[in-house]
């Protein structure tokens, strides 16, 4: 019979015994650990970006439906925020989104600003507002004060 490279052929009173060893055993688990741990970050990362895809998408459709609310609606953004587009694209948004929709209610509701916490970096969020800016901004600037992207 030849001898196999895979398994190892002891003798023990007499009685052939092939397998692996203990440590062969720790080894290979340990391997398929660190592969496992690798594969879990990267596919962590590719569904984070998927969300920041998401979430930019959303953000970025309330641009022309700002406008399009804004002729609408005797050239103001009153009640842009609470409107039914907004609402809808934030619950298409991924779960765990912090996000924001600001009316300028000081220069008479002639400009608004939305944004939302981005996954893939904690300090960056994606931004948009009635001037048609969109784009990442540092996390600190998205809060219920944003009235326009800088």
């Amino acid at each position: 019979m030849k001898s196999s490279i895979i398994t190892k052929k002891y003798y023990k009173d007499g009685k052939l015994l092939t397998g692996f060893t203990l440590i062969e055993l720790m080894v290979v688990i340990a391997i398929i650990t660190v592969l496992s741990g690798i594969i879990l970050f990267s596919v962590t990362q590719y569904i984070n970006k998927g969300k920041d895809s998401n979430l930019a998408g959303n953000l970025v459709v309330l641009i022309p439906a700002g406008e399009v609310f804004y002729n609408g609606n005797n050239n103001s953004y009153q009640n842009f925020c609470t409107s039914d587009v907004v609402n809808n694209a934030f619950s298409q948004m991924p779960g765990g989104t912090i996000y924001y929709c600001v009316e300028d209610t000081i220069n008479s509701f002639q400009a608004w600003a939305a944004c939302a916490r981005e996954f893939t970096d904690n300090a960056k969020a994606y931004c948009v507002d009635s001037r048609g800016v969109k784009g990442s901004i540092n996390n600190n600037l998205c809060n219920s004060n944003i009235t326009q992207c800088p």
